[in-house]
């Protein structure tokens, strides 16, 4: 069976054949249901009903992401003619397992879902927060209990802050859940004080939260980029840059880490070419407007570099390595960059062709140590 990404070659902490010795922590793999009929035992029985009369009522962005198609398709096929022979209801863990986990001995891998975390954007908050719930309870029974390298961040509906805390609460305590994963697309940015309780609750359980592409120019969201709906998938993509600056700027700048001083958040998939310019621009406007914000007591690169990580994937690299090692100094990669792979989606990045020329301190930084202190994984975890 050929899937994509590369197979072990020779590379800075990587041989031809896995050692055992070597372990990394991959901090975005999505765990696909074969359908979303899967997820209707884990409803309550009034929402069952309504699934089975109207459907989902999750919003597609009506771009057109391949990522998908990937997914769900074409190597699901494979997978199920060449290994299982008429389909298994584990047929995507076991492909996760088998290419991938094992060939690369993850020590940890953490789910950030796949299309259901989006389900704030429902005008009905009551539904989304049960489709969270069901998302949650048919990863736990079907990929974190098969697995303990599986580790979940919980999809999390924002729309109603208690019934997102109530969530938190229910799951946040198990092993198995170290974050919560909320869309890129939101109604207001995740600084504001309407999410505090969510914070509260994620700092009281030790939970990160990961900010992940979705949901954005859909349901009561607005338009993906400042200016408008853009019209193809690739402009969307481009813009995800910027709704992460939106994001770490609000967070910042409405003084939500003086406020929960423990609390970390990962933003995955939205690129990292634009942390170093953002950072020189946000210290640059703070001292000269802070007064603004007299809550924000420190430098805005200190709040970013303390408290917000970015997920390595998509890692568009320079041609030039002067050009590759600048980037990765002026944004403080061996604090802020976390190993990522973006599994199984098209552009998923294996471990070796994925910032394949690192000093093996600043690799064992990315690939390992930073989700590790991130997430609070260890041997016991």
């Amino acid at each position: 069976m050929n899937l994509p990404g590369a197979k072990p070659i020779a590379a800075p902490g990587w041989t031809a054949k896995p050692k055992q010795s070597i372990s990394l922590i991959d901090c975005d793999v999505h765990q696909v249901p074969h359908n979303r009929e899967d997820l209707i035992p884990y409803l309550p029985r009034a929402y069952q009903e309504r699934v089975a009369d109207y459907g989902f009522p999750l919003l597609n962005s009506g771009y057109l992401n391949v990522a998908g198609r990937a997914a769900r398709t074409d190597l699901a096929e494979k997978f199920n003619q060449e290994d299982h022979h008429g389909g298994n209801q584990n047929w995507a863990y076991q492909r996760l397992r088998d290419y991938h986990l094992d060939v690369w001995n993850i020590e940890f891998a953490l789910l950030t879902g796949e299309t259901l975390y989006t389900a704030s954007v429902i005008p009905d908050p009551d539904f989304s927060s049960a489709l969270c719930s069901a998302a949650n309870d048919w990863s736990r029974e079907n990929w974190t209990s098969l697995d303990k390298r599986l580790k979940l961040a919980l999809a999390t509906s924002c729309s109603d802050p208690d019934l997102a805390v109530r969530e938190v609460n229910r799951l946040g305590e198990h092993t198995d859940v170290v974050a919560i994963v909320l869309p890129t697309g939101a109604q207001i940015p995740y600084g504001n004080r309407f999410y505090h309780p969510i914070w509260q609750a994620c700092q009281e359980h030790g939970l990160v939260v990961c900010i992940h592409p979705g949901a954005e120019g859909t349901g009561m969201v607005g338009a993906p980029t400042g200016v408008g709906f853009p019209t193809y998938y690739m402009e969307n993509r481009a813009a995800r840059a910027s709704m992460a600056m939106a994001h770490c700027t609000s967070l910042i700048c409405e003084g939500v880490f003086e406020r929960f001083p423990e609390l970390k958040f990962a933003v995955l998939e939205v690129d990292q070419y634009w942390v170093p310019g953002f950072l020189w621009k946000m210290d640059a406007d703070w001292k000269s407007l802070r007064e603004q914000t007299p809550w924000v007591k420190k430098l805005p690169s200190e709040y970013f570099r303390q408290h917000i990580r970015v997920g390595s994937q998509p890692f568009a690299e320079p041609e030039r390595r002067v050009d590759l090692m600048g980037l990765l100094e002026e944004m403080h990669a061996e604090e802020t960059l976390l190993y990522c792979s973006d599994w199984p989606h098209f552009d998923w990045d294996d471990p070796v062709t994925t910032l394949p020329t690192l000093s093996p301190e600043l690799h064992q930084r990315i690939f390992v140590d930073n989700a590790r202190e991130l997430f609070g994984l260890g041997n016991d975890s």
